[in-house]
């Protein structure tokens, strides 16, 4: 496991006091299938992991995404990005033409595959820094998408939760604890990826990529949440 490096905390280091200095390399679907296709293509995540280890990396962002459909703003085509850790039971569809999430759930199978990767991984010598939440998405994927695909609008789930109070058509209070029932819903997906990973000593956390000023609040309190939690498991 790594600990601040106690003469210069700028980096970490082992329990021996060895600085461990992280590099790797970037690739968007290395939890979640994203890409053109509905569904997206199967990431291969064993030759990703040839490709670090070839090139002596011990690195990586174990990313997630939000969004079920959205544009980049890149090309005039839609993007899908796979699994949740939401089951979509309905009744009814999503805007996506899916079932709606059932949030009172969360998908067992999503947090096989983010242990079974980080497990992998670690025996190949790479840390990971899992990804619990994606700010970029919400600001700038193409409308309507950037709000529609979100599990947490209000066409999107069973449970009557709507990140959108205003009706601003963002959904930006998400990355806010103006919402306690989505703080809660928040802190009940990262504590079962806390259980599904405490026994490992190659993960890091990653609040959330790109969230906005607005979310530091929010951000704080799920660091704290984090800790608070962890501190009643076994490491």
């Amino acid at each position: 496991p790594l600990r601040v490096c106690r003469e210069n905390p700028r980096y970490f280091a082992d329990p021996g006091g060895k600085v461990v200095y992280l590099t790797g390399a970037h690739t968007w679907s290395n939890l979640k299938d994203m890409g053109p296709s509905d569904p997206p293509a199967k990431f291969d995540y064993q030759g990703y992991l040839d490709f670090l280890v070839q090139r002596h990396h011990n690195f990586i962002r174990l990313w997630t995404w939000e969004l079920t459909k959205y544009g980049d703003g890149t090309t005039d085509s839609m993007l899908y990005s796979a699994p949740f850790p939401w089951p979509r039971t309905g009744p009814g569809e999503a805007l996506d033409g899916k079932p709606k999430f059932d949030l009172s759930k969360l998908e067992q199978s999503y947090f096989d595959r983010l242990r079974a990767r980080a497990m992998a991984a670690g025996k190949r010598g790479i840390y990971v820094s899992i990804m619990l939440f994606e700010g970029w998405g919400l600001q700038f994927a193409t409308t309507p998408w950037r709000w529609d695909g979100h599990p947490f609008h209000g066409s999107n789930n069973i449970n009557g939760i709507d990140g959108d109070p205003d009706g601003d058509g963002k959904g930006l209070a998400v990355d806010t604890l103006e919402i306690p029932a989505i703080t809660r819903i928040q802190e009940a997906y990262v504590g079962k990826v806390i259980d599904s990973v405490n026994d490992l000593d190659n993960v890091l956390y990653e609040i959330s990529n790109e969230a906005g000023p607005y979310s530091t609040e929010w951000q704080y309190h799920m660091i704290r949440f984090i800790k608070e939690y962890e501190g009643r498991k076994p490491k």
